[in-house]
């Protein structure tokens, strides 16, 4: 397996425990990565296949799943995506390049929503949550105020300083970002298409539509011998706290951060000697950062003022908790299909 460093970063709000995913950050990449298998006939699951991925290219042919269209890297006017490319699959939708779900909307607007808002208002948002991410979604009456839509309650809800969104310890929309959605709400909300001729490209592959597995293929055995590394993926603080007894230390926070988002307890997590970290940010505003040991586990034994925010971060962006949190029992609710609104695992970005 291939290390990576991983980072978690916890900083303090208030909320539930256990009451969000943690979420893509501005690093996160989404889309296909090429030369994966698709049946003839249906174009491709990798970006290429599937409208060229050169700003000038012509198009993948459908059926060609390794097709990459014919207009190498110089730029020219046939759009992101190219002009053809019948193809496919359901990560990088019919024919773009673009890693955002277009759906109607224009570029810009397409991608603020994919960056900062499809964790949690996705096609299939969390409970309660509206869509974001769609057209009709974004021009439907906001169900906290029906005269706005949920564009213009997004927006306000960008600029606020009392109920930021995205919440406070997630990366926060750019000015140029919130200005693009104004721009497209004082338009009248027109209609666009992401992505040129070749399609409207695709939504970004949700982490959590994944299989169970075991990534490592390490498996915990030692019981409760005391290492570091025991038990990965069971919830610490349930020894590893005051009521717990025994000589087991006190852990203010303690949790396994994983490669993938359902992976069995005791099976070993993701290391951070690649440089991944969990940042943890507590309510009076200390920071502290972590490093996951062989296992994935990390924990803190000092104090920690909540509610608190956490996110884990490595050479690939940052994935942040959509909520403060009270309870540092972090595999309690990350556990492998996940508990109490957390979707699974923590995972690194």
């Amino acid at each position: 397996m291939t290390k990576r460093a991983i980072v978690v970063v916890i900083l303090g709000a208030a909320a539930n425990a256990c009451s969000g995913p943690f979420v893509p950050g501005r690093g996160e990449v989404a889309g296909g990565t090429g030369g994966q298998s698709a049946p003839p006939g249906t174009g491709g699951i990798d970006v290429s296949a599937s409208g060229g991925a050169a700003p000038s290219g012509t198009g993948g042919a459908a059926g060609d799943p390794n097709a990459t269209g014919s207009g190498g890297l110089t730029p020219g006017g046939g759009g992101v995506s190219g002009s053809g490319g019948a193809g496919g699959g359901p990560v990088d939708g019919s024919g773009g390049a673009s890693p955002v779900a277009a759906d109607g909307l224009p570029c810009d607007v397409a991608s603020l929503v994919q960056n900062r808002c499809a964790s949690c208002h996705g096609p299939t948002p969390l409970p309660t949550l509206p869509t974001l991410v769609t057209y009709q979604g974004l021009t439907a009456p906001a169900q906290s105020d029906p005269t706005m839509t949920n564009a213009e309650v997004a927006v306000a809800r960008m600029q606020s300083t009392q109920s930021p969104m995205p919440p406070a310890g997630s990366p926060a929309a750019t000015p140029a970002e919130i200005a693009a959605m104004q721009t497209w709400i004082a338009g009248g909300y027109p209609m666009g298409s992401c992505g040129g001729a070749g399609g409207a490209g695709g939504s970004a592959p949700d982490p959590f539509s994944v299989p169970p597995t075991c990534t490592s293929n390490k498996t915990w055995t030692g019981g409760t011998d005391g290492s570091k590394d025991m038990q990965p993926g069971a919830a610490c603080i349930a020894c590893h706290s005051s009521k717990g007894g025994g000589e087991a230390p006190t852990f203010a926070v303690a949790g396994t951060v994983y490669p993938t988002a359902h992976e069995p307890d005791e099976c070993y997590g993701a290391s951070g000697s690649s440089g991944m970290r969990v940042v943890i940010t507590g309510a009076d505003g200390k920071v502290l950062t972590l490093t996951p040991g062989t296992s994935g586990n990390f924990s803190y034994q000092g104090s920690l003022a909540t509610p608190y925010t956490a996110k884990v971060t490595d050479s690939n962006g940052e994935r942040a908790m959509g909520a403060a949190q009270t309870s540092g029992d972090c595999n309690a609710c990350h556990t492998q299909s996940g508990t109490n609104s957390a979707p699974g695992r923590i995972i690194v970005p």
